[in-house]
């Protein structure tokens, strides 16, 4: 009779135990965190995103097709953006590309256009927002415009110039 006493004792004793561990652990205060200074010296803190820095924007321009909607360059957290609003709409076409051209849009055509040109990358849709990453290694400020070419048929679609 007394082990069954002391086994209920023992189970009743761990239940207890088990019920306290498993309680949710209590906040601590501000208070308590900044006198406790090995707590508070733990704490990291994460710097707030950078506000992006709008510094170019305007509207397509038309070489050959119809491109409408506004388009903005942005720095950000040290990257540069080039996006397209979402009232961006061209024609689609086959192996449309984005380059930074050197020259301004007018003094372009579709036999010049990829004259020395950087290809930005593919033209993710024919419409919408999108947004494309300027390389790191591309200083902006030795292009004059952004254009929309169709590599595989060299047709300059449009685009816009960089410079006022």
């Amino acid at each position: 009779m007394k082990k069954a006493i002391v086994i209920s004792l023992a189970v009743f004793a761990i239940g207890i135990a088990a019920a306290k561990i498993s309680q949710p652990v209590q906040a601590q205060t501000a208070e308590a965190l900044t006198s406790n200074t090995s707590t508070a010296a733990a704490i990291e803190f994460q710097p707030a995103e950078s506000t992006p820095t709008k510094y170019k924007a305007g509207k397509f321009t038309k070489k050959r097709y119809s491109i409408n909607g506004g388009w903005e360059v942005e720095e950000k957290d040290g990257k540069t953006f080039i996006t397209f609003n979402e009232n961006f709409k061209t024609k689609g076409g086959p192996d449309l590309k984005l380059y930074l051209s050197p020259n301004s849009l007018e003094s372009l055509s579709s036999k010049s256009a990829e004259t020395g040109a950087i290809k930005l990358g593919v033209l993710k849709s024919n419409r919408g927002t999108q947004t494309y990453t300027v390389p790191q290694d591309i200083e902006l400020s030795k292009y004059k415009s952004l254009i929309i070419h169709c590599e595989a048929f060299s047709v300059l679609w449009g685009g816009f110039d960089l410079t006022p």
